[in-house]
């Protein structure tokens, strides 16, 4: 019998997902599966069941929470050395690595994902020594995840990011950064800067709608420092997806990117803290295999 390790985030999203755990287990034992659950009391916790895990014990680990914590499961096992294709539950507020994939809220097809068995290679990001599935970002807006009351998250859902990017608007101060690749420098003053890895953060869809997510490149989007007239209609063509070409963006897709700034600025990583600066970012190709429809 095939056994699956299930890390599943009990406060993630709408908190519901322990509420389905018999129909998990039921379902994957039905497929001849044993599913071993793993519950997570805090980020430690998933170290430690990550640590535990062998790569001739299992044949897959299954995760069900946000993107969050996707990419802690991610990071212990690369630490670990732990070579486990990944089935994804999506249970967070914003799920971006399932809607690349077009994974949904279903138990029995996250279900079947695994069960079936077909899987994808992707790359996965690196922003100093910590690996990132969907996106680093620095700068105004980007600490939105880690400032958002837990309890209005999970009431709001994406609308809580709406509402807290909102309230930072009065915030908006320059940044000088220096962006370096393999072949230009670029100085600018900027507002915020985001890495992508995947093509949606923070349930945005269209913001970097030419990146893949196994092609070996990131895609940086940074918004210039401009005044209000100009950043209102900006965030219009954002979520219309026509805003690469716009005189206030600046894009660039690459493998290797430094980002060196003077100021004290936070980053974000899959909407945990990151790293001060400077940061340097690189990809590992075809790191990790996901169990895809």
């Amino acid at each position: 019998m095939e056994k699956i390790n299930l890390i599943y985030n009990p406060g993630a999203g709408d908190r519901s997902f322990k509420n389905r755990l018999d129909e998990v287990v039921e379902e994957f034992q039905r497929k001849g599966f044993q599913v071993v659950p793993y519950k997570t009391l805090g980020v430690d916790d998933i170290d430690y069941g990550v640590r535990m895990m062998s790569n001739d014990q299992y044949s897959g680990v299954a995760v069900a929470g946000g993107d969050g914590t996707i990419n802690r499961v991610i990071n212990s096992m690369l630490k670990y050395q732990v070579n486990l294709p990944i089935g994804i539950f999506p249970w967070g507020t914003a799920n971006d690595l399932a809607s690349y994939f077009g994974i949904d809220r279903n138990v029995k097809k996250c279900c079947s994902n695994i069960i079936n068995g077909k899987q994808k290679p992707i790359d996965l990001g690196k922003i100093n020594d910590k690996y990132f599935v969907n996106v680093a970002a620095g700068g105004l807006l980007t600490d939105v995840s880690q400032k958002i009351d837990i309890n209005l998250k999970n009431t709001l859902g994406k609308l809580a990011y709406y509402l807290k990017g909102l309230e930072q608007l009065p915030n908006f101060r320059p940044i000088p950064v220096k962006f370096e690749t393999n072949d230009s420098v670029i100085n600018s003053d900027i507002f915020l800067f985001m890495v992508f890895n995947g093509r949606s953060a923070g349930g945005f869809n269209m913001l970097a709608k030419d990146a893949k997510i196994d092609d070996g490149k990131l895609d940086m989007i940074a918004i210039k420092a401009c005044t209000i007239v100009d950043l209102l209609p900006l965030f219009i063509k954002i979520l219309k997806g026509e805003h690469l070409q716009d005189d206030n963006v600046i894009y660039i897709k690459t493998d290797r990117l430094n980002i060196d700034c003077d100021y004290k600025v936070e980053t974000d990583i899959d909407g945990e803290a990151g790293p001060m600066f400077p940061v340097k970012f690189s990809v590992l190709h075809n790191a990790v295999n996901i169990f895809v429809p």
